[in-house]
């Protein structure tokens, strides 16, 4: 008995091995009977992935990195994440993240097609150290702007650190610095 259901489980395998192989000579050949059978269909890349690709492929000066692209459509946003892992002091963190959205604003800008009528999103994080020494990641910063309004300033006038941070706070929707490094 046990040598019959050996047997008859070893002329399941080898089916389905000729039938799996035989969808896919068809599907080489004729490109009609196996591909509904077998075949993956790709998702093209979204404006997120296409983002997250293009940036990730630079190296920002101000020590920045990005580690998310990410589109929200219950907003309507493309939410940029950066992350700083060390800082001299709270100036120099203030500074990095707002000359980071300097670095990453020209890539934005390649995508008026698919980033029109939408806002652009940062959040910025940085290392905390807590009472006990135990150091986390905390959200230090966000800020939002419509990437229309985004197009219409000349981001070549704002040169130094003050420049860059008045742009924010004169043009930019929303403003959110941590109170451990909001200026003061």
């Amino acid at each position: 008995m046990k040598s019959v259901l050996k047997l008859s489980m070893g002329l399941v395998i080898v089916v389905l091995l000729i039938t799996t192989a035989a969808l896919i000579v068809s599907n080489n050949t004729s490109g009609s009977v196996g591909t509904m059978v077998g075949s993956a269909q790709t998702e093209p890349p979204t404006i997120a992935d296409t983002l997250m690709y293009e940036l990730s492929e630079m190296s920002l000066d101000s020590g920045v990195n990005i580690v998310g692209v990410s589109y929200y459509e219950n907003i309507d946003a493309i939410v940029i994440g950066l992350e700083k892992r060390s800082y001299s002091d709270n100036e120099h963190l203030r500074n990095s993240m707002v000359h980071s959205i300097f670095e990453i604003m020209p890539i934005v800008f390649d995508h008026t097609e698919e980033l029109s009528g939408k806002k652009i999103v940062f959040t910025g994080s940085s290392i905390s150290l807590n009472a006990r020494g135990t150091r986390t990641m905390m959200k230090i910063f966000h800020t939002e702007i419509e990437f229309d309004l985004a197009t219409l300033i000349d981001w070549n006038d704002f040169t130094d650190n003050e420049d860059e941070e008045q742009l924010l706070t004169e043009e930019f929707e929303y403003v959110w610095w941590h109170t451990r490094v909001k200026s003061s």
